[in-house]
């Protein structure tokens, strides 16, 4: 009988060993279709079962009576082929080339596992291929937004309203030898910059009395007379009916007779608020104060100081020979500048503050011996109308001699009391001061705010008169002093 439809052909698996290439072609040759005519809708993957195993020999005796007439006439056209076999199950009516259409030996299957097989290679390819692809998007777009587009924060700033801050970390960098301090210096943006002061405990003087005796406070330093204008702050000048800083500035002094005056100036003040507060409260009026051009808040500083009783002042640092080991800072005179420049540093010094009476050199023991550099400097101390202190201590200094000769008042330090800061120290110092106003009629003493310092100064000086010395303020000792 022709079945009005393509059977498939089905593969069963072959339990208990493995399956080789002879065994496919053995699965290909047994195909039977009459396994499947008695179980149309029979479960996939099974052996059908047939009709007498099922218990239906009434169903098998219609089917066989029925095919029966048709295979009888024909039996002399097709041979006829051994029982159970698929040739005699379809013989009747059929054409053989009809039938060999009709039926499948399972060839084709071949074909099709082969084609299935390279398309199923074609699909993973396929697929592996978009899952990378897909991977590598979303990595993209991962990064794209986790490396942060500036347009997209600030987009996302302005939705939320929440204010973020943001803040550039600059890089390190290192010192070069062959770059001087003073060129490294030349970012400050101020005259404190960049200087480091040791802590000083707020209890370190608080042992210290102040002296019985207080001054009277002196005028307020800012006559407009004596000053100008400048780019860089007021800077002063010779008042027009002739008045000078040095003189209008100065603390009256009143004891006129021929005992030996001795002035202190306790130098470097302003960097530390304890130790110059201290030295202005602790020390008496006539005691000099010399505040250092680099320290913040130099105007209050010095009201305070005059308010104390105590004249002022400005230090000039000066290029040393073992610049930059020794740095002045960048506003020093250096003997590398240009005059210009070292007008311009000078001006920056002295618009710092008001009401001083003059300046403090300090360190220049290369600069004291440029002859050249000296004369602009104290021909424009002197046009200012301010006086001059040698602050160094060096015999090839050409500093005092110029200064008289040019007629710009001066005064000479004579020695360093705490260059070694201890008590027994400072005290030994103090006793060579002594001899030295034995051999002079005035000497200059420089000391710092050191807690000890000012501890020995207090107690040295209010023994003075017992010793026939007299504490004077700087001012006092112009052009008193013997040149070296």
């Amino acid at each position: 009988m022709k079945l009005p439809f393509k059977i498939p052909s089905i593969k069963l698996p072959k339990f208990g060993k493995k399956k080789t290439d002879d065994d496919d072609e053995d699965d290909d040759d047994d195909f039977d279709p009459s396994d499947f005519e008695g179980d149309d809708d029979g479960p996939s993957g099974e052996a059908p079962v047939s009709p007498a195993d099922e218990g239906g020999p009434e169903k098998s005796a219609d089917k066989e009576t029925a095919s029966e007439p048709e295979s009888g006439g024909d039996e002399g056209d097709v041979p006829s082929e051994p029982e159970g076999e698929e040739s005699g199950e379809l013989s009747g009516d059929l054409d053989p080339s009809e039938e060999l259409e009709d039926i499948d030996f399972g060839d084709d299957d071949d074909d099709d596992d082969e084609e299935d097989g390279g398309k199923s290679k074609r699909k993973m390819l396929l697929f592996g291929g978009g899952a990378t692809a897909a991977l590598l998007l979303i990595g993209g777009v991962a990064w794209y937004f986790m490396s942060g587009d500036g347009e997209t924060e600030k987009a996302a700033k302005e939705e939320t309203g929440i204010p973020t801050v943001t803040l550039d970390i600059a890089p390190k960098k290192r010192a070069l030898g062959s770059k001087s301090l003073n060129a490294i210096a030349a970012g400050a943006t101020g005259p404190g910059a960049g200087v480091l002061v040791a802590a000083m405990s707020p209890t370190a003087f608080s042992t210290l009395a102040p002296p019985a005796v207080t001054d009277a406070p002196l005028t307020e330093g800012n006559d407009p007379a004596l000053s100008e204008a400048s780019p860089q702050g007021p800077l002063p000048i010779i008042a027009e009916d002739g008045r000078m800083s040095w003189q209008v500035y100065a603390k009256p002094f009143e004891n006129q007779d021929a005992q030996p005056r001795v002035a202190i100036v306790v130098s470097g003040l302003g960097l530390s608020a304890i130790a110059t507060d201290a030295a202005i409260q602790l020390l008496p009026g006539n005691v000099t104060l010399a505040f250092d051009p680099y320290a913040p808040g130099l105007l209050d500083w010095i009201a305070k100081a005059r308010q104390a009783g105590h004249e002022a002042l400005i230090m000039v640092p000066l290029e040393p020979v073992t610049f930059p080991v020794s740095d002045p800072g960048p506003q020093a005179q250096m003997t590398t500048n240009a005059p210009e420049e070292n007008q311009l540093r000078l001006e920056f010094v002295l618009s710092r503050m008001t009401g001083y009476i003059g300046v403090m050199t300090v360190l220049g023991s290369k600069f004291n011996t440029s002859e050249e550099h000296l004369k602009t400097l104290l021909g424009e101390i002197k046009n200012r109308g301010l006086m001059f202190l040698e602050g160094a201590m060096d015999e090839d200094s050409l500093g005092p001699k110029l200064a008289t000769e040019m007629g710009v008042p001066r005064a000479l330090s004579n020695i360093i009391v705490d260059s070694i800061p201890t008590k027994d120290a400072i005290d030994d110092q103090l006793a060579e001061l002594e001899n030295i106003l034995i051999q002079q009629p005035a000497a200059v003493a420089i000391a710092h705010a050191y807690p000890s310092s000012i501890e020995r100064l207090a107690n040295w000086t209010s023994g003075l008169e017992a010793k026939n010395l007299v504490l004077a303020p700087l001012s006092a000792l112009v052009d008193k002093q013997f040149l070296p």
